[in-house]
């Protein structure tokens, strides 16, 4: 019979070796997200680095890459460079700032769990970013402001801020005592949000991962499209030859 403290010191070794094995897998997972990314796979990593959050949900390195890449993705589809897979009955601007959302919030979890100044900065400057590009000035203002908090002299976080100020809506010019009041509104209500988190949308894990599948196929389709179209074109070259 093995004596009680001998039975505790086998329990934490298993313990401490599944968390060892985990951790080796996330950082694995986290690596080869990157692969992918700066491969031009993009739809591919952004599965990946939420496979490695799921292996991890602590690892903040796996939201901020997830971020990026949904960042990346949501402007493919903006520009047309990556179609809105045909199972998806929405516009390319309406999934595309679904996409921004959940990047957003990705970034915002980063934001709210660590104390570095310089992830600080960049999280809160992309989030600007996200919300730039889905023209909601208010928010992209907010999120500015909170970058530069933590890096006064950076010239683009600067530059955006003004931009986003200048596509600000125009208040509506009213009576001075209502105005007044709804000024007080307003600001009663900036000092409630002042430390919320990007809201989140109604897309759920199971609506997200199946757009990040269709988004994948829609990729490889592409890339398919582009490699046999290059095989034809060196083709024709060596017949031109």
């Amino acid at each position: 019979m093995l004596k009680p403290g001998k039975l505790n010191i086998s329990v934490l070794a298993l313990l401490f070796c599944r968390i060892l094995g985990s951790a080796q897998q996330d950082a694995k997972t986290l690596y080869e997200g990157n692969k992918q990314y700066y491969g031009g796979r993009i739809p591919e990593s952004s599965a990946t680095y939420a496979k490695a959050l799921e292996l991890n949900p602590s690892n903040r390195k796996a939201n901020f890459n997830l971020g990026n890449a949904l960042y990346k993705n949501a402007m493919l589809i903006k520009s047309g460079q990556l179609a809105v897979p045909s199972n998806v009955n929405m516009t390319p601007d309406s999934l595309s700032n679904l996409v921004l959302d959940q990047a957003a919030q990705n970034f915002a979890v980063v934001a709210n769990s660590i104390s570095n100044k310089d992830t600080l900065h960049r999280a809160w400057h992309n989030i600007g970013n996200c919300y730039l590009q889905k023209k909601d000035y208010k928010q992209a203002v907010e999120a500015y402001k909170k970058a530069l908090r933590f890096d006064p002299t950076d010239e683009d976080s600067r530059y955006n801020l003004a931009y986003a100020l200048k596509h600000l809506p125009k208040e509506k010019k009213g009576g001075g005592g209502s105005n007044q009041t709804q000024n007080k509104k307003d600001e009663d209500k900036k000092d409630k949000n002042k430390n919320a988190s990007p809201k989140k949308d109604d897309m759920d894990k199971q609506q997200a991962e199946q757009i990040l599948k269709a988004l994948m196929n829609a990729e490889k389709k592409l890339q398919d499209k582009r490699k046999q179209n290059q095989e034809s074109q060196n083709n024709q070259s060596d017949k031109d030859w």
